[in-house]
């Protein structure tokens, strides 16, 4: 982790040649993408993270001189696939742009000072691990140096929270309140085997339930909503996020989706209307097994059907749990079958009929993450900031949903088919609570209340996956829109190949070439298979990010 003045001196490395000065070739990319990465980090002194206006200026003028070099540069003559390199690099600092002129987590959002990885979403690096009892002697000198720093941590995160909004620390304050339970565990757990570490957990617990009163006290002052705008969304979308469509086109084809999907839906329901719905299992044992056996199957339908190559090292994982959200890390929570078993909407369909959830973890996610460590692409190997290419890695994982349901993996199941589209559908509900909680039309708790009245079955408004949903969101636009818009460019990629091959279209080809492209933006790998720049040039050059 750079400090301050490290992150400094490589932003100034990367800007002294004049802002306009072009890109000479595929070399001098790969070194100014690394002196971006490296200045793109925010500095960390004595432990804690530093959001003062020096180090965020340093930060957004660095961003700000990458992007009008990138932009200055005339690529015409390079390969395509450096020239989608060219591109996934200048989105990448225009997500950096958008966070420090709009998003501005540092100070608009509470959770972003987590001091505990509690799940996936925008945090500071500063986050630690939350502790599973035993301690290992690597995890106790780890808390060792850690726990001390969390008083301080929390109290910078007051100084730099200047614009936060009311929606925004709703979330926090359920993010730290349980932060400070799991620390309050942690005093308890270590109370009689390590006393000094005991009282440093106590200290960091008396810490953040401080940091939640102040929460507490500061909300009614508050502005409520904090989306960041529609303009500024459509920006984000288009010209960071790489997408052929804007707002409205999403509001459209989200609205069509969430039709198709129910359509499909009410088709199966009435297909087996007199069968009954599979029960949940209600042991972890019950559910590693059919588990287990859903991944076996799976690679093996794979392979069978050819839908790609599947490599020798994609095998089940070891034993996993159940979806697990932050909430599920709260000690005031019961585990995942502890009696009552409380389940989320996922929980509902994994716990009946993990297939179609399968598909989007083992050859979805888990396949990329084996894909990327293997990797040794100076840029694309490493992962996005500000997750832009989510697009690429929740749209081939939900799309492989869809896909191993056409290809008839469930067919023997006459309610996995049912269970697929109501899955389908929540994603396609996910659209417009997301679209229009940024524009400004629904407030969070219509947003929250909307996704689970679309969702067919499973899901009310209280339900954890729903607010957690919803959190993501609205804290990091473009997360939940990914999924689906991602799959539909993944079907149009697909189209496009398939017309332009003709009779000479392979699937599998197909899919394994859009693989060894990489975890980029779909648009980029649409430029690179089909030869197409019509959606990549409207895109080269970026207005100005619309003012609020």
């Amino acid at each position: 982790m750079l400090d301050f003045r490290t992150a400094l001196a490589v932003s100034v490395m990367v800007a002294a040649p004049l802002q306009a000065q072009q890109v000479a070739d595929h070399a001098a990319l790969v070194d100014l993408y690394k002196g971006f990465r490296a200045a793109a980090e925010v500095p960390v002194s004595a432990g804690v993270a530093d959001h003062g206006p020096q180090a965020m200026a340093a930060r957004a003028a660095m961003a700000q001189t990458v992007m009008q070099r990138l932009e200055a540069t005339d690529d015409s003559a390079w390969p395509v696939k450096q020239r989608a390199d060219l591109m996934l690099v200048l989105a990448e600092a225009r997500s950096v742009w958008f966070e420090q002129q709009v998003l501005r987590p540092f100070a608009r959002d509470p959770s972003w000072y987590a001091t505990l990885a509690l799940g996936w979403g925008p945090k500071i690096s500063t986050a630690i691990p939350v502790p599973t009892y035993p301690l290992s002697p690597a995890a106790t000198t780890a808390y060792t140096r850690e726990l001390p720093l969390v008083p301080a941590r929390l109290a910078a995160a007051r100084r730099s929270l200047t614009e936060m909004k009311g929606d925004l620390v709703t979330l926090g304050l359920t993010h730290h309140g349980i932060e400070t339970r799991v620390y309050g565990r942690m005093a308890r757990e270590l109370a009689k085997s390590n006393p000094a570490l005991a009282k440093q957990a106590a200290a960091a617990e008396r810490a953040s339930a401080d940091f939640v009163r102040w929460l507490e006290a500061e909300q009614p002052k508050l502005p409520k909503a904090a989306g960041v705008g529609k303009a500024q969304l459509d920006w984000y979308l288009r010209y960071a996020l790489l997408f052929p469509w804007g707002f409205d086109d999403m509001k459209l084809l989200g609205r069509r989706e969430l039709e198709r999907t129910w359509a499909f839906l009410k088709m199966e329901e009435h297909e087996h209307r007199d069968t009954p719905m599979l029960p949940p299992v209600t042991t972890l044992a019950d559910f590693e097994a059919m588990r287990t056996k859903a991944d076996i199957d799976l690679l093996k339908f794979l392979k069978e059907k050819k839908i790609f190559t599947v490599p020798d090292w994609l095998a089940p994982p070891e034993p996993e749990v159940p979806y697990v959200m932050p909430v599920n890390r709260d000690p005031a929570v019961p585990g995942p079958f502890d009696a009552p078993i409380r389940r989320g909407f996922f929980r509902e369909t994994e716990d009946r009929e993990p297939r179609t959830l399968r598909a989007h973890n083992l050859p979805g996610h888990q396949f990329d993450s084996m894909w990327r460590r293997r990797s040794t692409d100076p840029i694309r190997a490493d992962t996005r900031l500000n997750f832009i290419d989510s697009s690429r890695i929740e749209g081939w994982a939900f799309y492989l949903e869809e896909l191993v349901t056409q290809a008839g993996w469930l067919d023997d199941g006459p309610k996995a088919r049912e269970i697929s589209y109501i899955l389908l559908a929540n994603r396609a509900a996910r659209l417009w609570p997301e679209l229009l909680v940024h524009s400004g039309e629904w407030d969070y708790t219509t947003a929250v209340t909307r996704l689970a009245t679309d969702t067919p079955m499973y899901m009310t408004p209280q339900d954890d996956t729903a607010n957690f949903d919803m959190t993501l969101y609205l804290r990091q636009p473009g997360l939940g829109l990914n999924y689906y818009f991602g799959k539909l460019q993944i079907e149009q990629l697909l189209t496009d190949v398939a017309m332009q091959q003709g009779k000479a279209f392979n699937l599998t080809k197909f899919h394994d070439d859009f693989i060894a492209r990489g975890l980029v933006p779909i648009a980029l790998t649409r430029w690179e298979m089909t030869g197409l720049e019509d959606q990549i040039k409207p895109l080269r050059k970026a207005p100005p990010i619309p003012k609020g």
